[in-house]
């Protein structure tokens, strides 16, 4: 074998993307991957749509067939956490007390669901972040049961939409006045929650949830800030991540919600690197998170490169994010500043197939698509070629 011996420590898309690209540029050295989960690594997005439904096996969700890791000259550990680094011997810590060794080291530990104070250790209410929690609510969705939407994001709408697909009462609580206003702004928000309405979609914006108790029916009655109540027999939380970085910030590493590291992924410490959603860019407008699933492939790649000492690889870095819900594709890229001028330039919302425009500055900096991606195409080609920063698309 040739090369150092790698580390990636993470049982997600970046840290397999990381192996994928160290194998693919050439380094036949010692490749460990080090997963906390039980199973081997799996596709997340699809947890919130197909898997829920059944219509995605369990097989179909892997990220690799189960030769993979071999054929990339990978041991993939599982059930293998990781709870200290020290650098300057070059190990890490599993949770069992057992030092691994490293030459280099990757960080892809991702980040997982925020937990919502009120809800803690209700039985019927839960994050969907892993594979198991999909097939924790997918009873209740497959069989139609009421669902209860705690927190009004991506994923949060991509259930209610799952779940509206099988019959089942649904109801989206949102702090916000509107679902995602912050993300897509208010047309898009506003266009968007009447789509889910005009499904059944119940929407309880403006409030949010304070606790819960046993319905008398069986399953989960939310008391929410506004004096009301739901039921439902799951209770899907949906407020965000966190990361787990206590004891990165204990090795020395620099954190700031995140991983801090160069675009390339290099950390302050030598020798370890970040990739994926841990992982955040100091930029003049402050810390800029990596939080979408095309995001995460490419940072491991451009980790990969740094982590072989290789000249960084051309990729787009300009926030592409999609989504589906129903019979909607929608796609976004840039950013929103807060007074931003939003202009449909191809199709209508009445449609459902459209292009919109963000303007800040005298220029174009976001866009936004639902059903159009030809044109959105278009537009992310020109957006582009203006060639926006990492700061730039962090807004």
């Amino acid at each position: 074998m040739s090369g150092p011996r790698v580390v990636v420590v993470g049982g997600g898309l970046a840290a397999v993307r990381t192996a994928q690209a160290l194998h693919d540029l050439g380094h036949r050295g010692e490749l460990l991957i080090l997963s906390a989960e039980s199973e081997p690594p799996y596709d997340r997005p699809p947890l919130s749509k197909n898997h829920l439904l059944g219509t995605l096996p369990d097989d179909a969700l892997r990220l690799l067939p189960p030769t993979g890791y071999a054929d990339l000259g990978a041991d993939l550990r599982l059930d293998s956490q990781v709870v200290a680094l020290d650098p300057a011997v070059r190990t890490v810590t599993l949770a069992g007390g057992t030092a691994v060794p490293y030459d280099r080291l990757v960080i892809a530990t991702g980040a997982g669901a925020r937990q919502l104070p009120a809800l803690r250790d209700r039985p019927g209410a839960f994050a969907l972040r892993t594979a198991e929690d999909s097939r924790r609510l997918a009873a209740v969705v497959r069989e139609g049961r009421p669902v209860a939407v705690v927190g009004g994001g991506f994923i949060g709408l991509e259930v209610a939409a799952t779940a509206r697909t099988r019959d089942c009462p649904v109801t989206v609580v949102e702090a916000q006045p509107a679902p995602l206003l912050g993300a897509v702004g208010p047309e898009v928000a506003a266009w968007l929650q009447a789509r889910h309405v005009a499904r059944g979609v119940d929407f309880r914006c403006g409030t949010t949830a304070t606790g819960a108790a046993d319905a008398p029916g069986g399953g989960e009655r939310l008391h929410l800030a506004d004096g009301s109540t739901v039921d439902a027999d799951a209770v899907v939380v949906g407020v965000g991540v966190v990361r787990d970085l206590d004891w990165l910030a204990a090795a020395g590493l620099e954190v700031d919600g995140g991983l801090v590291c160069d675009e390339a992924g290099r950390t302050n410490l030598p020798d370890v690197f970040g990739a994926g959603d841990v992982v955040c860019h100091r930029t003049e407008r402050g810390p800029v998170l990596i939080g979408h699933w095309t995001a995460a492939g490419d940072s491991a790649r451009r980790a990969a490169h740094a982590v072989l000492d290789l000249e960084q690889p051309s990729l787009p870095d300009d926030g592409f994010f999609w989504s589906d819900q129903y019979d909607l594709r929608l796609q976004f890229v840039g950013r929103i500043a807060p007074d931003a001028e939003f202009t449909v330039v191809d199709g209508d919302l009445e449609s459902d197939s459209f292009v919109a425009h963000y303007r800040s500055g005298g220029r174009t900096t976001g866009v936004f698509a639902a059903n159009n991606p030809r044109g959105f195409l278009r537009s992310r080609v020109e957006l582009r070629k203006a060639r926006p920063t990492v700061a730039e698309v962090a807004g």
